[in-house]
């Protein structure tokens, strides 16, 4: 699918502002699979990282024009590229991770709306020959609230990149949603449902903390002089602590709304009173009580509880371990009067199915 851009193309002369602003326009994510197509198909692309992308084809590419790969595509009216449209969704990625791991997450994410998504992908919308020029922290903060919309790329959960990486966490620092911003993490589907039934099969508490242990934005990378330009900025703003916090409650949002829709997708195709529902309903009334949410997890594991006592019995080890979760929640709450009989009921069952030993 798709050709490589004629080397013989030119581009109309733009102000000189022009090449001195933050970019705000993208390109069409299906085309991304045309431009993998046009220059050698995924068997070139295997290994490469975005960087290796950038050095190897869109700089050579690009060279003779001194311009970004998106400007290419609007010189020659691509449909991909639409005059005057904003980026919807700004890509944050680390430049280390495998490109085609990358893509296939976007792909994945953006399945629904393949057609008409425009994303902001820095190896194709930033000028690579004069970036250094005009690039600083104010302007890259004011586009991604102008976009208004932020995806980070984790190519793996285990070993979470983009948390080490200071644009990367800079870029989260930008994507407030005091102000309207929104934010969404990005995984590949075999990534994601390795995610999910790690949560679903351990201790969610250890999963989570594995993942939020990683973020600590002043010992994050990059380039010494961007890496000194980011911890000065932080530190004149917000600090490094709030700055982590603020990472820290994005992130938890994150984990929960996987959690959720995961628990939505079994109710929707298993039906409320499977069992694998019901460890989705329980699995995600945890992660509410882990953040404090107690409302949330009360509503869920009370409902979880009535409908495993229904299905499964009172004496069944799932509903056991749902009535002391509620009995948990209670305690940690001050609730003695409830938590009580939940905890002599549940102790008195399971001595009956265990025994005392």
């Amino acid at each position: 699918m798709g050709a490589a851009i004629s080397e013989s193309i030119t581009i109309p002369s733009a102000p000189q502002s022009y090449h001195r602003m933050f970019p705000l326009h993208g390109l069409g994510l299906s085309h991304v699979g045309e431009f993998i197509e046009a220059y050698g198909g995924r068997q070139a692309f295997e290994g490469w990282s975005s960087e290796d992308v950038c050095v190897k084809i869109v700089k050579p590419l690009t060279e003779r024009l001194q311009c970004s790969y998106v400007d290419l595509l609007r010189a020659i009216k691509h449909p991909a590229c639409r005059e005057g449209k904003k980026a919807d969704v700004f890509v944050s990625h680390a430049w280390k991770c495998n490109f085609l791991v990358v893509v296939d997450s976007l792909l994945h994410h953006f399945a629904d709306r393949l057609d008409t998504i425009v994303v902001w992908f820095d190896v194709f919308t930033i000028n690579q020959h004069t970036w250094l020029e005009w690039w600083d922290l104010e302007s890259t903060c004011k586009g991604i609230k102008d976009i208004g919309n932020t995806v980070m790329v984790l190519t793996s959960w285990q070993d979470p990149v983009p948390f080490t990486r200071a644009w990367c966490l800079f870029e989260l620092y930008c994507t407030d949603n005091k102000e309207g911003c929104n934010f969404e993490m990005v995984m590949g589907m075999k990534e994601r449902e390795d995610f999910v039934a790690t949560i679903h099969a351990g201790d969610e508490r250890k999963v989570v903390n594995s993942v939020l242990a990683k973020i600590d934005v002043a010992k994050s990378e990059a380039g010494k002089e961007d890496k000194e330009k980011i911890h000065q900025k932080v530190m004149e703003s917000v600090g490094f602590s709030q700055l982590n916090s603020m990472v820290l409650t994005l992130m938890r949002s994150w984990v929960i709304e996987v959690a959720r829709k995961e628990y939505d997708r079994r109710k929707n195709t298993l039906g409320d009173r499977h069992i694998e529902t019901l460890t989705s309903m329980s699995k995600l009334g945890e992660l509410y009580q882990l953040q404090g949410r107690h409302k949330e997890a009360e509503l869920l594991f009370k409902d979880c509880l009535e409908i495993q006592r229904a299905v499964l019995g009172e004496r069944h080890p799932d509903t056991l371990t749902s009535m002391n979760n509620l009995a948990m929640l209670y305690d940690n709450q001050g609730r003695y009067v409830k938590a009580e009989p939940l905890y002599k009921d549940c102790l008195e069952m399971k001595r009956a199915v265990l025994g005392e030993r």
